[in-house]
Parts: C-alpha cells; sequence; structure tokens
C-alpha cells in the first residue's frame, strides 16, 4: 500500500516538473533562482528526498505559483487558485489538534519559539557566498531562533556542527559529520571537501579582529616553538577550509551572529612566522608567540603557544578583513 507521504512526494515532483517546463526553465535555472545546489531540483522530481516548507516556499516563488499549487493534484489546481500563498488547512488544523494534546508546561515552550519566530530579525548573506545560499540563511538563522528562544547561551561549538550539517544538506550541499573525534580538525565533509568548524562568542570579542581560543592540543611532548609550530602545519594537512561562527553581541535586544571563513592560505603563512618566548611569564613551561606580519610588516595574526595546564595553540589577532563573511544573522526575542 502505498504511504499518504509517498503520494505527496510524488505529487510534488510531478507538479514542480510541470510548472518548471510550462515557464520555460531549466533545472540548473531554478536551482539558481532558488539558491540551491543543481543537483537538488533533480532528486526532488525523481522523488528521491523530502522538502520542508521553507524550501516549499522558495520554490513556489521562483516558479510564480501558490505554494497549494504544488501540493495538490493537477486535477484540483482550478479548485484552489483563490486561497492565500500558504500551507495547505488541514496541515494546521493538525497542528492546532497536536497542541491540544500538549501539557501546559510544553505549550508555553511552544509559545516561546513562536515568540522567537515572531521577534524582529535581519538575516544577509554574502551574494558570492558559494556554502551560505538563501534556502540556507533562512533554515540556519530559523535555528539560531528557535535555540535562543529557550536559552541565553550562544550556539556551543556541537550544537553549531549539527545545526550547519542539517542547513547544508535542507539547501541541496550533500554534508556529513565527521564522526571520529581522532580526525585532527576535520570536523564535517561539504560536497565532498573536508572542512574545520570553529566557534568565537567571548564576552570581550572584538568585531574586527579574530580570536580562536583553542585551535588544537599541544600535547606534552618537548617544548620547541619550531617544532609546535610545524605541527600546527600538519595540522591543517587534514582539511581545506576554515568556518568560524562568532556571537558578536548576546542581550535579548541583539543577537548577533556571523559565519567567517578564515582563507587556509593564510594561515599557512605560519611558515615564516618570528618567534618569541615570554621569558617574564610564571607559566612552566613558558608560553610564546609566533608573529606572521605582511610584505609591509603588518601584523596579521599571531599563533599563541600556551604552556598553561591544557598546552594548547591560540588563534589570537587576526584580522577579519584578511578573511570572508559569508552571512550575519541579527534578531531580538524582545517583540516590537
Amino acid at each position: 500500500m502505498r504511504k499518504s507521504s509517498d503520494s505527496l512526494r510524488n505529487v510534488l515532483a510531478q507538479n514542480i516538473k510541470g510548472f518548471r517546463k510550462e515557464k520555460g526553465i531549466s533545472q540548473e535555472a531554478l536551482a539558481e533562482r532558488c539558491g540551491l545546489h543543481r543537483t537538488y531540483i533533480g532528486s526532488v522530481e525523481r522523488e528521491e528526498r523530502n522538502v520542508t516548507l521553507s524550501t516549499l516556499e522558495v520554490l513556489a516563488a521562483a516558479l510564480e505559483v501558490k505554494v497549494i499549487h504544488l501540493l495538490i493534484n493537477t486535477e484540483n489546481q482550478k479548485t484552489f487558485k483563490r486561497l492565500p500563498m500558504g500551507i495547505e488547512n488541514t496541515e494546521i488544523e493538525e497542528l492546532i489538534l497536536a497542541i491540544k494534546r500538549l501539557t501546559s508546561s510544553q505549550r508555553k515552550w511552544i509559545k516561546a519559539t513562536i515568540a522567537g519566530f515572531e521577534g524582529p530579525k535581519d538575516f544577509q548573506r554574502a551574494s558570492d557566498s558559494d556554502v551560505v545560499s538563501p534556502v540556507l540563511l533562512e533554515y540556519f538563522g530559523d535555528q539560531l531562533l528557535n535555540h535562543h528562544a529557550s536559552s541565553r547561551q550562544a550556539l556551543s561549538k556541537d550544537r553549531f556542527e549539527f545545526a550547519f550539517e542539517s542547513a547544508l544538506n535542507e539547501s541541496g550541499i550533500a554534508s556529513q559529520l565527521v564522526q571520529s573525534r581522532t580526525n585532527r580538525g576535520h570536523d564535517i565533509t561539504i560536497g565532498g571537501i573536508p572542512v574545520s568548524l570553529k566557534t568565537e562568542a567571548a564576552t570581550n570579542i572584538r568585531q574586527e579582529i579574530i580570536h580562536i581560543s583553542k585551535w588544537m592540543e599541544l600535547g606534552k611532548g618537548a617544548w620547541d616553538l619550531p617544532v609546535l609550530r610545524d605541527s600546527f602545519l600538519r595540522h591543517m594537512q587534514h582539511y581545506e577550509r576554515i568556518f568560524t561562527l562568532r556571537c558578536l553581541s548576546n542581550t535579548p535586544e541583539k543577537i548577533w551572529y556571523e559565519l567567517v571563513e578564515i582563507p587556509k592560505a593564510l594561515l599557512l603563512e605560519a611558515r615564516s612566522c618570528e618567534f618569541e618566548i615570554k621569558t617574564d611569564s610564571k607559566q612552566t613551561p613558558q608560553p610564546g608567540y609566533g608573529y606572521i606580519k605582511d610584505a609591509t610588516g603588518q601584523l596579521q595574526f599571531s599563533l599563541y603557544f600556551d604552556g598553561g595546564s591544557e598546552r594548547k595553540l591560540q588563534i589570537k589577532g587576526l584580522r577579519k578583513t584578511l578573511c570572508k563573511v559569508h552571512a550575519v544573522w541579527t534578531f531580538s526575542t524582545i517583540l516590537e
């Protein structure tokens, strides 16, 4: 027996294909209009994947039809011509019934989430971003809104990883988190490319200066700065791109995130850094710096070899102007 979800997937696939051909739009052109990966439209039309409401709305807008027209059989299209853009009334009724079954405490959580979605927001992406599409921008932004509906803490690294993976897959870019934590810096594979993910959410965060408080562990071996620097260079052989999610503001009035890509080529300039041991430090072993400067002698960033109990490498003073901001999400949890 065919499941209703399978039947709906078939109707959706046929309608998208039909409207697309009716308007003379190729799969590639439709994908570009929607900010989706080129293979995404094909997989939907082949009934190989489900589509969320947010993506459905983007597809409907690109095809210049109402969402309801993508969800019903072609013989019933005329019946729904006057319905407003949106989801079917039956789905709304199902949600209402589900909410009625919740406890009073559970409904409070739902209210908090709805309030978060209804608050003022501003999501922006770099037009040339090859990672953040319009779909990912909205999907990941909604995850941030949902998180802050019940938390005052910035999105942690593990939550960022899962949310980012989900948003990437939703936007049509095949992605998978790395399961093994021994994979030195490689956190996720995006479209077949190994990627390292970082976060920054310090209370004293500086907007134009990036600081990664723990890039990697330095281990308990010999404390020799050139040797430790070479370990950092080997570490970067495990990934090709680096993204950091920065929480620049975290107050009810303004929550502000940005996704920044740190060029790997820039970090590889550490091959010729200038070393300095902090001989006045009481740490054992004594910490040190590796300064990376440009051709004019201006500091681009520093490697900080922290000799404390964790013995870790930090990236300090990295100028954001040397990096690429892919997207910015700002919103408030206070309703206007």
